[in-house]
């Protein structure tokens, strides 16, 4: 054994040789009781191990942060199975005790399996040449318990933890599980559903592929889709031995139900370069856009804007059918996790973008129009300009004959008023000014072609820009 072996041991527990060093739940199932680990510690773990698992695949692990929840609940079930081992192995200890009365073989068997499984977990967190004598000395005792009680299936077990994780002899470590899942059959059904699930594993990792599919679906057989983890080893397992469709069926069936498998499916080694999943896991991704199609099209069929009737002949349904298509081109670039998480949330998002989108086409119909009328006034405000002339000239005119006649007025109070006496001059004025003005007020109130029909729409739109803001 490597005098490196302390400093990998963990390393090699996580991320085995015998599995492409990625990373399972498997892996540290039994690392939760054995060093007795809190929900917290077993959450950063799984976090840890997938993040891992990303970056070997090439893929971003910031996925990971909108899967906490999923991790959170994740790590709670690895937990509570955790204590259940515990409860377990402290329940056979005294089962074995009671059966050891008379007999100090089986009793020194008991406790020595006891202390084996102490020195196991020591193993883990000790250094150097310690870390190595005590997994030494973990394997000849549990190799003692067992030859002086075939009963004790936690010794089987640990031994073939101990050979699949930490000294990688399969061989041994798929007869002792067998051993475990044998003895505990009658004892303790749901640890040798546990047991038989790292037998399917050891069989894998020795390459033999048909045994690992046969124990995988004896496990899943006996707790059904419950446990997805069962399922989703399956489904590995027959994509190793080459059942492709199998494979892709059982693992819908996990995906669909859990975005973390999702995203462990695509960056597992077992199921690189395999069509069948591939398209499976495209497909999932397909039915997810669709779902939020759907959402989104319900949805907008019993809202205020699609039946409301817009000016300029603008068509809300057009529009929102522009809208869903942008947003189906992004939704098919989104992570599948977020697809799922989110599905309604970006339902609601794109309707309320048909919304906007709908508002900001009146509002720019109306600006648009706006502009154009604005641009006929200057091109024909000369018009008007020349109308303000005429209207000057007239009032400038106009006061002309008023001081014409107080200029009369006036001679005639000091006895000159026959000079000012002709009416001609002023009848001239007068004429003069009424045509000027009648000309000045038509041109001032001149308004160019279309510009009415322009500002008819406008006040139209304004008006439901309104209508549409306020709803």
């Amino acid at each position: 054994m490597s005098k490196t072996f302390a400093a990998c041991q963990l390393q090699g527990v996580f991320f085995p040789a015998h599995k492409q060093q990625t990373f399972h739940r498997i892996n540290l199932e039994y690392l939760v009781p054995l060093q007795a680990l809190g929900r917290q510690h077993v959450y950063s773990l799984l976090d840890a191990g997938l993040r891992s698992n990303l970056r070997k695949a090439g893929g971003a692990d910031d996925v990971l942060h909108s899967l906490r929840p999923q991790l959170e609940t994740l790590a709670s079930h690895v937990s509570v199975q955790g204590l259940s081992l515990m409860q377990g192995r402290e329940d056979l200890r005294k089962q074995l005790l009671a059966r050891s009365q008379g007999s100090f073989s089986l009793y020194r068997a008991s406790m020595g399996a006891d202390f084996a499984s102490k020195k196991l977990a020591e193993s883990l967190v000790t250094e150097g040449q310690a870390a190595q004598q005590r997994v030494i000395l973990a394997e000849h005792m549990l190799h003692d318990a067992v030859a002086a009680n075939a009963d004790n299936y936690r010794a089987h077990f640990e031994l073939g933890w101990m050979y699949l994780f930490l000294l990688g002899k399969l061989e041994r470590a798929a007869t002792h599980f067998q051993a475990a899942v044998q003895h505990a059959q009658l004892l303790d059904p749901a640890f040798a559903q546990f047991a038989r699930r790292h037998l399917a594993d050891a069989y894998y990792g020795n390459g033999q592929f048909s045994a690992a599919v046969e124990t995988a679906l004896r496990a899943t057989h006996a707790v059904g889709l419950d446990d997805m983890e069962s399922a989703y080893e399956c489904a590995r397992y027959l994509a190793a031995e080459g059942a492709n469709n199998a494979a892709a069926e059982r693992l819908a069936q996990v995906v669909a139900r859990s975005p973390v498998y999702y995203v462990q499916a695509q960056m597992e080694p077992d199921f690189a370069n395999n069509t069948e999943i591939g398209g499976m896991l495209r497909d999932l991704r397909s039915v997810r856009v669709k779902r939020i199609q759907t959402y989104v099209q319900t949805h907008w069929q019993q809202h205020p804007m699609a039946v409301l009737a817009l000016p300029d002949q603008i068509n809300s349904g057009d529009l929102f059918k522009q809208v869903v298509h942008q947003h189906v081109r992004v939704l098919s670039h989104l992570p599948y996790v977020t697809l799922s998480q989110r599905e309604q949330q970006i339902g609601k998002l794109i309707l309320a973008a048909s919304q906007k989108r709908i508002v900001r086409e009146v509002q720019h119909r109306s600006r648009h129009y706006e502009q154009v009328a604005e641009q006929q006034r200057s091109r024909w405000g000369w018009v008007n300009q020349i109308g303000g002339v005429l209207i000057h000239a007239s009032a400038v005119l106009l006061l002309a004959a008023l001081m014409f006649y107080l200029l009369r007025m006036v001679s005639g109070f000091f006895g000159i008023g026959g000079l000012l006496g002709s009416d001609e001059v002023i009848n001239q004025l007068l004429g003069s000014m009424l045509l000027l003005g009648a000309t000045g007020i038509t041109l001032f109130q001149f308004v160019p072609f279309g510009v009415k029909r322009l500002l008819r729409k406008q006040v139209e739109l304004d008006n439901t820009l309104h209508v549409l803001r306020s709803s």
